[in-house]
């Protein structure tokens, strides 16, 4: 996806131009303090409308993420994995 921030120099650019950034991935037209304003998609575009969506998401509950990181503890996978192959071994000897 594309990005277009809407500022002093971009202000008197043709719609032409967004149109050509679209055929490509959609475009996400921000303001000139990083807002997204828009979205723009072609209608065939599938894939940018899932990413769109998915960051739309993201920005929408930033803080919720940061704290759901926050509270990350436990096992990780590898430590998971080995545990469980460290668990069969022992029943398989048994």
């Amino acid at each position: 996806m594309n990005t277009f921030v809407l500022n002093a120099e971009t202000a008197n650019m043709s719609i032409d131009h967004l149109l050509k950034q679209m055929s490509s991935g959609g475009v996400e037209v921000r303001d000139a303090q990083g807002n997204i304003v828009a979205i723009v998609l072609g209608p065939a575009d599938q894939e940018a409308l899932t990413y769109a969506e998915a960051k739309i998401y993201l920005n929408q509950h930033k803080d919720q993420i940061r704290q759901a990181l926050g509270r990350r503890g436990g096992v990780t996978t590898s430590q998971l994995l080995a545990k469980a192959a460290a668990a069969a071994a022992d029943a398989a000897q048994k």
